[in-house]
């Protein structure tokens, strides 16, 4: 079980400010390429491009997987401070990470006047951990059923090599568009790994290949239940399959 503790930690407006010299996290190269961007009522900063539609194969996701180490998860106490500051503008285009998910995975999305083209109001949501057809409307309080996913949680990246990457590489992964998805299943995931949780239908594909891609760029182990549920949803994938399309029984 991973326990999370909350509280300050000296050293986080240093992290802050290193993160905007940070250029690359350690492992392989993103799996991502454009997006479509949504219709807007009003021009808006382009959406990060590393958490798109994935180029890799399946095949390519397995060979990837062959190479990522297994660990058991330990129960340990982490500082969900060490991941910096909230949903931060690490691509400095001038809107925070939440924003930019949001225009990336809504479709006829209204924004918020004169917030630079950032500050998404409306909008609707394919969700693709779900398949179904979703309406957002900002909340400036209380629940928000549409929210941003960590598709490899930060809890189990904690146990899983996180806390020894630097300040600037764990802000570049709890912002990192590859590791991202827009979902009314934030809560229901949790800090489920792969084992635990996987999205309904065709975007098991996807989402393996993704979660494949953030632990391998970011140097993160998996737990034994974690790659043999990858490999074996992997395994009915087919090229065609990757990104929503059929796969094979």
């Amino acid at each position: 079980m991973i326990r999370k503790r909350k509280h300050t930690l000296a050293g986080i407006g240093a992290l802050i400010v290193a993160a905007v010299a940070f250029v690359a996290a350690p492992g392989l190269a993103d799996l991502g390429s454009q997006i479509v961007a949504p219709s807007t009522t009003t021009q808006a900063p382009a959406a990060p491009e590393a958490g798109g539609p994935l180029t890799a194969s399946a095949a390519d996701a397995l060979e990837q997987l062959a190479g990522i180490p297994i660990e058991e998860t330990e129960s340990i106490d982490y500082d969900e401070d060490v991941y910096g500051q909230r949903w931060a503008d690490i691509d400095r285009n001038g809107c925070d990470t939440r924003n930019d998910m949001l225009r990336r995975d809504l479709t006829d999305v209204q924004l918020k006047p004169n917030t630079n083209g950032c500050v998404v109001l409306t909008g609707t949501l394919l969700d693709s951990y779900t398949g179904e057809t979703v309406a957002f409307e900002r909340k400036s309080e209380g629940y928000q059923p549409v929210q941003i996913d960590h598709v490899y949680p930060r809890a189990l990246a904690a146990a899983h090599g996180a806390l020894e990457l630097s300040d600037e590489q764990r802000l570049q992964f709890a912002n990192d568009p590859l590791n991202l998805v827009t979902t009314v299943q934030n809560q229901v995931k949790g800090d489920s790994g792969p084992a635990e949780f996987m999205p309904a239908g065709t975007y098991g594909c996807d989402y393996s290949i993704r979660f494949i891609a953030v632990a391998a760029k970011y140097s993160l182990s998996l737990t034994p239940a974690d790659h043999d549920a990858l490999s074996r949803t992997l395994s009915t994938c087919t090229d065609e399959g990757v990104d929503g399309t059929p796969v094979a029984p």
